[in-house]
Formats: structure tokens, sequence, C-alpha cells
């Protein structure tokens, strides 16, 4: 009976046993397939997270100065308005030097341009706008900082144009930049990023946009105007959402950098321009002045039933004319007031006509701004306090990514092992 019972567990041992070590097989090779799908999403997802760039961004604004300027070398706000050669087809060269010295663009074909605040201008930021070029086409360059021409150790430097594309609605923003002490950070240089925040319109980031600050031509203000935003290959216009997107700026001048991400509608009118104070450290800061302003000075206006009659509506050659005053203030009218008249029937009114007239040759109460599309906004007048300051955002998602990808590595390890045991057992 034992041996019995021995032979026929032999038997269906010898007749499942291939069934088992199949279905073993099975599970080992889909266990080892999914690993090494989780162990490749793994390293996709980290490779990913590693080259995505951080909030800083470009990388020529913030390399420190040497006494090679190579590094801060930028290459920023291309535009191409028509296709062939035009006067207003351009890309500006930038860069940064430790003393003050002159700069220069030289091209490949030997042509040269200077800085745009003169040929002689001596400073420690270059900002050189290379104009009149041809659309969709590459331009090699080398600079020349202090007489001394670099080359990019022989690789050159390439400026591409990119194909025309044509400006719509002027959309400026505005700001301030200013020295660690408070002062105006004149020959500062600005750049802007546009970068995606609502996923509508163009995806990703733009191409760098930049400006420079001389203090001689609108103060501490930076005006930049985001219609010259074009995506980073430079082939098409980057469409944004002003209440949606964000707009990086980074201010870099001879005292320091600052830098932070704004949305787009907290640069343009009527917000209040924000300032960004550079440091020497490169982080930098950002202030919004939120003290309370002055109010505006009363200045008298003249009324038709006005008592004040120095002036006769029709003077008679008995009658003796007193000019008005260019710029009556409360005071010159008060004065006017306790003089001894003229002889003039004490019950004469002024016309409303003469009323109007003088009316209209009261000095204005406004600033008076000029023509045309770069216009510095007014100065806020302000009195008591300090603006508050806000340190740089920093917004970034990259360690959501490498978090990921840590757990798919571990995923991938631990059905490695369940795979290893089986085939072992199996054996």
């Amino acid at each position: 009976m034992v041996q019995h019972d021995r032979e026929y567990r032999y038997i269906v041992v010898r007749a499942f046993l291939p069934m088992t070590i199949a279905m073993n097989s099975f599970l080992v090779r889909r266990a080892a397939l999914v690993a090494l799908l989780l162990t490749f999403a793994a390293l996709f997802f980290l490779s990913f997270a590693l080259a995505a760039p951080n909030e800083q961004g470009l990388s020529c604004a913030t390399a420190p100065v040497s006494a090679d300027p190579t590094p801060t070398v930028c290459i920023s706000r291309v535009v191409v308005i028509f296709n062939g050669i035009s006067p207003d087809n351009q890309f500006t060269v930038s860069w940064r030097t430790l003393k003050n010295e002159t700069g220069q663009v030289k091209l490949a074909s030997g042509e040269t341009f200077d800085d745009t605040r003169g040929a002689s201008y001596q400073g420690k930021t270059h900002y050189i706008v290379v104009s009149n070029r041809d659309a969709k086409k590459n331009y090699s360059f080398d600079i020349v900082s202090g007489g001394k021409t670099y080359t990019n150790d022989n690789a050159h430097w390439t400026g591409h144009t990119g194909p025309a594309v044509q400006p719509t609605t002027p959309y400026i923003v505005f700001g301030r930049v200013s020295n660690p002490d408070g002062s105006d950070a004149d020959g500062a240089i600005v750049y802007a990023q546009i970068r995606d925040g609502d996923n509508q319109g163009t995806q990703s980031r733009s191409a760098w946009l930049s400006g420079l600050i001389v203090v001689a031509d609108g103060g501490n203000f930076f005006n930049l105007n985001l219609d010259e935003a074009r995506t980073q290959s430079n082939g098409q216009k980057y469409t944004y959402n002003p209440d949606g997107d964000r707009v990086f700026v980074i201010a870099v001048g001879a005292q320091g950098t600052a830098s932070k991400a704004f949305k787009i509608s907290e640069l343009h009118p009527p917000a209040p321009p924000p300032s960004l104070i550079l440091s020497s450290s490169g982080a930098g800061s950002a202030a919004t002045a939120t003290a309370t302003q002055l109010p505006p000075t009363n200045t008298p206006t003249a009324s038709p039933t006005s008592s004040l009659t120095p002036t006769p509506v029709s003077p008679t050659p008995s009658q003796t004319h007193t000019p008005l005053a260019p710029s009556p203030t409360l005071e010159t009218l008060t004065e006017t007031a306790s003089a001894e008249p003229p002889a003039v029937e004490p019950t004469s009114t002024l016309e409303p006509a003469d009323a109007t007239r003088i009316a209209q040759e009261l000095p204005p109460t406004g600033i008076a701004e000029p023509a045309g599309e770069e216009v510095e906004p007014p100065r806020t007048r302000i009195f008591g306090g300090v603006p508050t300051v806000v340190p740089p955002q920093q917004n970034s998602n990259n360690w959501i990514l490498v978090a990921l990808a840590a757990v798919l590595i571990i995923g991938a390890a631990l059905l490695g092992l369940a795979a290893f045991f089986v085939t072992r057992n199996k054996n």
C-alpha cells in the first residue's frame, strides 16, 4: 500500500512538474520584464529631472566676472521683422568685465559694432546691438573687450536671426533696478524670459529678451516689449497670457545681480513697478513700495463769479490795465486783492469767455509725459516707511521627479529580488 502511494505521487509529480517549471519560468520572465521597464522609467524621470533648467536659467547672466569675459557673453533680444536684410533685423550681445573698458562685436565678415552708449564708452557692462541683418541667417562673431579679442576658445559665438515675425500690439513691462545702497543701477542689463504658467498659448519658455538701464535716458527704470518675445528656437512668435503666465527677470550690474519671477500683469501699468535690488552675493531681492502717497497740491481755479476782479473786461483809456500773472497761486491772489484796486466798477465781473481764457492760462497740475512708446512712468512720491523686501521665489518641481524615480528604482529592485528567489527555489 505504501509502495503504491509512493508510485502514485511520483506519477503526479512527473505529470505536473513541467507545468510548474513553465509557470515559474513565466513568472520569472514577467517579473524581469516589469523590473526592466521600471528601471527604464526611473532613469527617464531622473535624467529629465537632472536636465530640467532651474529658475535661474541664463547661466551667462549669473556667471561670476573674471579677467576673461567669455563665460558672461549672452545673446538675447533677437528681433526680425522683415525677410531679407533690414536695419530692424537685429540681435544683442552683452557681457561684463572686472574694470571699465570699451567693447565691440566683430563679425566673421569683418564688420564691427560699438556699444549702444557710444564707441568711446567705457564701463563694466557691455551692451551691443548687431543690426541690419538678414533673416534666417547664422552670424559668427568674436568680442573685443578692452582692446583684446576673445574667440570663445576658437569656437566663436553664433547669433541666429530666424524668420521674420510681424509685430502686433506692444506690451511693455516696467520695473526698477537699484544698487544695494539704494542708488540707481546705471548700466545694469536686464534679461527677461516668459514662462508658461497656465498651459495655454505657447508652451515651455521663450527666448531671452533684454534691455539696458541708462540713468541719463530714463532713470533706473527698465522697459521691455514682450510683443518681441519668440520661441527658444527663434522660429516663431511666443504667445502668452498676461494673467496666467510669468516673466522671469534677471538684473545684472556692476554691484551684483538680482532675479525674480513675476506674473506678467504685475509689471504692466497700472500696477506699480517693483524694484530689483542688486546683491554682490548673486541672490538679490525684490521690493514693492507700499507707502502712502502724498496728496496732490490744491491749485486755485478761476470762477466766472469770482469777486477778485483786478482786470476789467473792457478797459477804457482812463482805466489802468493790470496784466495777469503767469503762474498765480493762493498767495499771489491774496496780495493782489489787498493792493489798491484800479479805478473800475466794484461790481464788474469776468465774462464767461474771459474766465475760460484765464483757466486755460493756469499752469497744469499734472506731470506732462513725452509722446512715444517708451515713456518713463511718473515717480511715486513716498514717505514714511521702507518698502517691504520679498526674497526671490525659487519654484522647482525637480524634487518630485527625483522622488518618483527613486520609487521606481526601489520597485524594480524588489521585483528583481523576487525573480531571483523564485529562480533559486526552482533550482
